[in-house]
């Protein structure tokens, strides 16, 4: 476990079974005049601190005190105001709120933990102010009027719990207050559920074991008589979603044709223009057809995935199908990234020119919202030396070895096995379509920024300093003054960056104590497949060089649907710091059937990365370090013990 403790706090703040570790800690930094230290310690039966060991992490020495921790300090608390001021709304249901950086949304899975300001306001100009929302509505979940899901303290990104709890709630049930409170507390309890809360926490459909799960409903003020009309309120709501998708699915289709037709228009009409006024706004127009077209719709079909999803996972759960069933169903969906492959093989035997593979690829980049990264079509390094794992895709046939019919008719579910199958598929696989293709339009608009930036004399490096609002404001200035307006943003947008880089803040901000204290909550990480690898893995932090990624497994913080070009290299496995049990990259690993584990949190990633072979063990849930770059002493007793049969 790990705790990290701002050394301004006040003692009596800090948990009692550490006071006297960090008296103890000052005692020594007054001594010998450094607080760089690595200390050893233990603690006795008599709570005694005994001390083993001191030394110096660095040459360096400063004096104690130092002009930053001030500064911190007076942000701490800031940040400890902003927090209680969000707990107080009369415009939603709940009396308090949490924050997450991967509960719904994952900002810290999309943009990153520290995002450019760019990349933060754009996310939350086409999704977290408002499409996430009206998405929902769409489908019958109740309709909030504060909308702004996202918000930021310091650098990192977070999501506000209690409008995201708020919108998961089907307008149609009752006791929406009481249901609020249960979700919150178990929360609370179970903070290593954050990033599979729609799965193991809310009652945002019907599933297979819905019976069992609201029965905890009992100890927070709900009868048996209130579970019974929930049960039923969550059947209707679940059939009408499967009875109303043929039209939602004809209409998300439909969409996708306008933004497209649209974007080409502009496109064409924008080419060789040398106005940057004219070339912003087409970046606007390019931006909002994305919002309108593409992620409101997105945010329908991505709930709708998660409603097939959680029904297929409770069918495993109660054990009507086996998890190896599940993971061929998984295996046999077809996403751009399958397409992707096909294309590259037949540009490979020249059936399709690279012109034509580019101009439907080429608007890819790692990092989709960041505007310094590299596209497809800009670089040769993410599509150079590809190496393709065959994957042999099941048939629809072997799916019909089982009957599901029967348990659908004991819970009233309208749907026959046939049709939850293509329902399952089809759902996921539109959810991969609209963000492919909405992504095109943010990739367009972002090279149309870089174009206008140009005229105006501004790098790719100073634009991502800038928020989409200040980018749009182009109408309110004159050349000369819009450059001098975007130049001080950029600088104070760098200034108030530098000063938030020395804060440390946890994935979950419980209460305005957490600026101060911050515990790593134990994660409980998302396995893909049933498979195992043992191998040596590359720790992907720098995109300037690709190393070889061939039969190795990738370690990385976050990917985005820009990291595809991964598959591309025939990796023996993936392991992501965050991302959740149906995000992106668990869709894309179990389509590729490549062993993964998604989300493993801050303490397993730290060891991962200063690792250079594990084994996955996706069937049994486990991570084992086997070699280190660096010696950790701790890992290295641990396994002398193992050997000798001292521990497991």
């Amino acid at each position: 476990n790990t705790i990290k403790i701002f050394r301004k706090v006040s003692i009596s703040s800090i948990p009692k079974k550490w006071q006297n570790l960090v008296l103890a800690i000052k005692e020594i930094e007054k001594i010998i005049s450094m607080d760089y230290l690595d200390i050893e310690f233990g603690i006795n039966k008599k709570n005694e601190i005994i001390i083993f060991q001191v030394r110096p992490i660095t040459s360096i020495r400063k004096k104690l005190g130092n002009k930053n921790e001030e500064i911190t300090q007076k942000i701490i608390n800031n940040f400890k105001k902003k927090f209680n001021d969000e707990q107080k709304s009369e415009k939603i249901l709940g009396q308090k709120t949490f924050f997450s950086d991967m509960t719904d949304w994952n900002p810290a899975e999309i943009i990153g933990n520290n995002p450019n300001s760019l990349d933060y306001s754009i996310y939350k100009y086409l999704i977290m102010r408002d499409s996430w929302e009206k998405g929902r509505h769409i489908i019958g979940y109740q309709k909030i009027k504060q909308k702004n899901l996202m918000m930021k303290f310091g650098n990192k990104p977070y999501v506000d719990i209690r409008k995201s709890f708020n919108s998961l709630i089907p307008e149609n049930l009752e006791n929406k207050e009481k249901l609020l409170k249960y979700y919150f507390d178990k929360f609370e309890k179970n903070p290593h559920l954050h990033d599979k809360a729609e799965f193991e926490i809310l009652f945002t459909c019907y599933d297979f074991l819905i019976e069992r799960r609201l029965n905890e409903l009992l100890d927070y003020g709900f009868t048996k008589r209130d579970i019974k009309k929930l049960k039923e309120s969550l059947l209707k709501f679940t059939n009408k979603i499967i009875d109303d998708y043929p039209v939602l699915l004809e209409q998300s289709n439909n969409s996708l044709i306008i933004m497209t037709k649209n974007r080409e228009k502009i496109l064409k009409k924008i080419k060789n223009e040398s106005n940057y006024m004219k070339i912003l706004n087409a970046t606007q127009i390019l931006l909002d057809d994305c919002k309108n077209h593409g992620t409101i719709p997105f945010s329908t079909m991505a709930r709708i995935a998660f409603i097939s999803s959680i029904l297929l996972k409770s069918l495993v759960k109660n054990n009507s199908v086996d998890s190896n069933w599940a993971e061929k169903l998984m295996n046999s969906i077809n996403t751009p990234l399958s397409r992707f492959r096909e294309d590259y093989e037949k540009n490979s035997r020249k059936k399709i020119s690279r012109k034509s593979f580019l101009k439907e690829y080429g608007h890819l980049r790692p990092g989709t919202y960041d505007i310094t990264a590299k596209r497809y079509d800009s670089t040769t390094k993410f599509l150079s030396d590809v190496k393709f794992t065959e994957t042999n895709k099941p048939k629809m046939g072997k799916y019909m070895d089982i009957n599901l019919n029967k348990i659908f008719q004991k819970h009233g579910l309208k749907i026959n096995q046939k049709e939850f199958i293509t329902f399952i598929k089809s759902s996921l696989r539109q959810r991969e379509e609209l963000k492919f293709e909405f992504t095109r339009n943010l990739s367009e608009a972002l090279e149309l920024i870089v174009n206008a930036g140009e005229k105006l004399g501004l790098s790719r490096d100073e634009l991502k300093d800038l928020e989409i609002s200040d980018i749009l404001s182009y109408n309110k200035f004159s050349k000369k003054d819009f450059k001098l307006f975007l130049k001080k943003k950029i600088i104070q947008q760098r200034k108030k960056a530098s000063v938030n880089q020395n804060l440390i803040l946890p994935p979950i901000l419980f209460s305005k104590k957490d600026f101060e204290i911050i515990k790593s909550h134990i994660v409980k990480p998302n396995f893909i497949t049933q498979k195992s690898v043992i191998n040596e893995i590359v720790y992907l932090d720098d995109l300037t060089s690709i190393p070889d990624l061939n039969n190795k497994i990738i370690v990385i913080e976050n990917a985005d649907p820009g990291y595809d070009w991964i598959f591309t290299k025939n990796p023996a496995g993936l392991v992501t710091k965050y991302g959740g049990v149906a995000s992106h990259m668990a869709i894309r690993c179990a389509e590729m059937s490549l062993p993964a584990v998604i989300g493993c949190g801050d303490i397993i990633f730290e060891k991962l990365t200063m690792s250079s072979k594990i084994s996955l063990d996706c069937k049994n849930n486990q991570i084992t370090i086997l070699e280190n770059k660096i010696i950790d002493d701790y890992v290295e007793e641990r396994k002398v013990l193992k050997s000798l049969g001292y521990i497991k």
